[in-house]
C-alpha cells in the first residue's frame, strides 16, 4: 500500500472510507467543520485529544494514523503498538506529536496569551485572566512551561520594531543578559524595554528618543519577569 506522507489526507481518508460529510465527521471527532477542514486542506496537525477522538471512534491503526506507515486498518490484539490499553496508545499519540513525528512535519506548542497589555510606553499595572492560547512551531518554545504571550501597548519600542497591538513571546526560563529585550517589573508595575548592564548600572533603555530610559537604583524595586525571545505582527 502506497504511503500516505499527510495528515491531513489521513485523516480525509478515514472520512471518506466512513461514507461521511465533513460535517458528520467533525461531530463525531468534537471539532467544528471548519477545523476539519483546515485539518484536510491545509495539513495542520490535530492536537493530541483530537488524534485520540478518530483512534476511538473509528476502525483506524493509531500507527498509520500517527505516521501513515503500515495499513488503515486497526490490527488485531496483539499487535506490539495497540496490544497496549488505550490510555497507553493516547500517551503514545502525546508522544510523537510532542517531538515532531515526521507524520505532522513539526512540532506544535500551545501557550497562554494573556488579556492585558505589556506598556512599550511608561509602566503600566498588567495583571489579567488568559484571553486566548497560540499554538506556535515547537522550536519557537524551548521552555513550554515557562513561557507566555502578551500584547503591547504603547510605541517606546518602535525603534526595535516593536508597535502598539504586537503579540510578545516571553521566555521566563532564560537568564536575562545585556541588551536583551525583557519584560521586567519597575515599582510593581511592568514595561517592556532593553536591558543594559554596563559599569554596574542597570538600564532599562527604550527605543523611541520622545522616552527616557529608567534608570535601576538600590531603592528600586525590580524585577525581569521574562525575556522577550518573538514579536509576531499581523500585518495588512
Amino acid at each position: 500500500m502506497k504511503k500516505v506522507e499527510k495528515i491531513g489526507d489521513r485523516i480525509r481518508a478515514i472520512r471518506l472510507k466512513e461514507g461521511l460529510t465533513q460535517t458528520e465527521f467533525a461531530r463525531k471527532i468534537g471539532v467544528s467543520g471548519n477545523r476539519l477542514s483546515e485539518y484536510e486542506t491545509k495539513g495542520d496537525p490535530p492536537k493530541s485529544n483530537i488524534l485520540t477522538s478518530i483512534y476511538r471512534n473509528f476502525n483506524v491503526d493509531a500507527l498509520w494514523l500517527l505516521t501513515g506507515e503500515g495499513s488503515m486498518e486497526k490490527k488485531k490484539e496483539g499487535s506490539e503498538f495497540l496490544s497496549e490499553q488505550l490510555n497507553n496508545v493516547e500517551k503514545k499519540i502525546d508522544y510523537l506529536i510532542n517531538r515532531g513525528h515526521k507524520s505532522t512535519g513539526k512540532k506544535i506548542t500551545s501557550i497562554s496569551l494573556y488579556q492585558h497589555a505589556i506598556a512599550a510606553g511608561p509602566c503600566t499595572d498588567s495583571s489579567g485572566p488568559v484571553e486566548d492560547h497560540l499554538d506556535l512551531p515547537g522550536h519557537m518554545i524551548p521552555h513550554p512551561t515557562e513561557t507566555y504571550a502578551v500584547k503591547v501597548t504603547g510605541d517606546s519600542m518602535k525603534g526595535d520594531n516593536i508597535e502598539e497591538g504586537d503579540v510578545l513571546i516571553v521566555d521566563c526560563a532564560l537568564e536575562p543578559k545585556h541588551n536583551n529585550i525583557v519584560i521586567a517589573s519597575v515599582d510593581n508595575e511592568q514595561t517592556v524595554k532593553r536591558l543594559k548592564k554596563e559599569g554596574g548600572k542597570v538600564m532599562l533603555m527604550p527605543s523611541n528618543h520622545h522616552y527616557e530610559p529608567i534608570e535601576i537604583t538600590e531603592h528600586t524595586k525590580f524585577d525581569v519577569q521574562g525575556v522577550v525571545t518573538w514579536v509576531i505582527r499581523k500585518t495588512g
